[in-house]
């Protein structure tokens, strides 16, 4: 991997990069940033300030440049650097607007130069043993997906903070957890509605809820907070035959699966002040809900290898080999539609039917 690389914006995900980069044997030559403390950490790391982005995009040892600011300028740093003649990595969301991505792509097609968007969420081990579980139907055909991600320390307090910088929760955990879903349900999404959180009264939102209903009767719930002091479990699936369910990224997870012996009927508990067999947990012991009864099985979730530095080496098969790029832009401005979606459901207080919308 014979490349050179500039890196527009040297903060938490500029210095991220790097490493990775560095660690695969690829050249990061220089930096771009306009706080100076970026400057001096980028020189301390045996990297070249650069005076300002023409200084960059002039350097001949370059032909990648990768963006890593805040999300409003990431648009006119994507276009001077194809115009320059560089291929481009851009940290996601890509743009603020799908209209914003359709002039960046064109931009690359007439430059003949790469753009791609590092969603690297994709190879979360959570996402892809969820995926798993949904292709190969390891319960049966999935009804119902829940994706969340929950804190309780707010917003950053920096740029995204602020609509103008293309802050808020959408456009930073929103942008991942829709691209992995829709990856996921290879079906079109028909409807959508969505709430905004502003609960900590910054001009963006600071969480979101959203239901979407796909083409094929897949039901979602994508949920964003950094209000939640006790989050809800990352991901739940349910299926005819069971559910698959991880609570956070430190735990494994499980699959509950319907067994091959199933009680004619139940037998009717007191759940609070009265009787239910319906909702009768499938345990011998109420007071122990860990004893499963004899009509189904915990098992593992699948665990499925994958290596986050494949979005590079791909990136570099693209510009060398002619290979497909791993994230395709095509892809990208799905997921912005669909969140634009969002926010128009969220002003509307409507369904939004997402094929006439997107």
């Amino acid at each position: 991997m014979n490349h050179g690389v500039a890196i527009v914006g040297y903060g938490t995900m500029g210095d991220y990069h790097h490493r990775r980069l560095a660690a695969l044997g690829v050249e990061v030559v220089g930096v771009v940033d306009i706080d100076p403390r970026a400057l001096d950490d980028a020189a301390a790391a045996g990297l070249r300030p650069y005076a300002d982005l023409a200084e960059a995009l002039a350097d001949p040892s370059t032909d990648f440049v990768l963006i890593a600011t805040p999300n409003d300028s990431h648009h006119d740093i994507a276009v001077a650097a194809l115009r320059a003649g560089k291929n481009v990595l851009c940290e996601k969301p890509a743009t603020v607007t799908s209209t914003e991505l359709i002039d960046v792509v064109a931009e690359a097609e007439r430059a003949g130069r790469l753009f791609m968007v590092h969603q690297n969420r994709r190879w979360d081990p959570d996402y892809l043993s969820m995926a798993q579980v949904y292709a190969e139907q390891l319960l049966g055909p999935v009804t119902h997906i829940e994706s969340r991600v929950h804190g309780s320390r707010g917003i950053p307090a920096d740029w995204r903070t602020e609509k103008a910088a293309g802050g808020g929760m959408l456009l930073d955990w929103g942008v991942h957890l829709v691209d992995r879903l829709l990856l996921m349900v290879d079906s079109p999404v028909v409807d959508v509605y969505a709430d905004l959180s502003f609960t900590l009264g910054h001009d963006v939102d600071d969480g979101f809820e959203a239901w979407l209903r796909f083409a094929n009767g897949v039901t979602a719930v994508v949920d964003v907070s950094t209000t939640s002091f006790l989050p809800a479990p990352l991901w739940t699936l349910r299926a005819n035959r069971g559910t698959a369910q991880i609570e956070n990224w430190a735990t494994p997870g499980r699959l509950l699966r319907l067994g091959q012996t199933e009680e004619e009927d139940a037998v009717p508990i007191l759940a609070g002040t009265g009787m239910t067999k319906t909702m009768a947990p499938r345990v011998k012991d109420y007071s122990r809900q860990h004893r499963l009864d004899d009509s189904v099985e915990t098992l593992p979730l699948p665990v499925v290898d994958a290596d986050v530095n494949d979005f590079y080496r791909n990136a570099f098969d693209v510009v060398d080999h002619g290979a497909t790029p791993t994230v395709a832009n095509a892809q990208v401005l799905r997921t912005l539609r669909l969140l634009e979606a969002f926010a128009e459901s969220h002003r509307t207080r409507e369904v939004v039917h997402f094929e006439q919308a997107g």
